[in-house]
């Protein structure tokens, strides 16, 4: 099968997290990666798990810290219902 190089620049700051994640991919993985990110946004199929760890990833690298206590919940935040939902998580 014929196959087609189609080569795109990427700016080492602005672009340092797709940098990043194609340098983990094992060689030989890479150009299957691009395809599927390039199919899933052709396909407007939305934000993907992918796009939800790496904001998560990202705010995490920023400092954040994001704790479970309900000593820091102010009453009267959730409504009664979700509130024993949240309870219910475990977390």
């Amino acid at each position: 099968m014929p196959k087609t190089v189609v080569s795109f620049v990427l700016d080492e700051e602005q672009d340092r997290d797709l940098l990043r994640w194609l340098n983990s991919l094992p060689k030989g993985k890479r150009s299957e990666a691009i395809r599927e990110g390039l199919r899933t946004y052709i396909k407007g199929s939305g934000v993907t798990l992918g796009d939800i760890y790496e904001a998560i990833m990202d705010l995490k690298r920023s400092g954040l810290v994001v704790t479970a206590s309900s000593s820091t919940a102010v009453a009267g935040d959730e409504p009664p219902d979700v509130a024993a939902a949240l309870d219910n998580l475990g977390l």
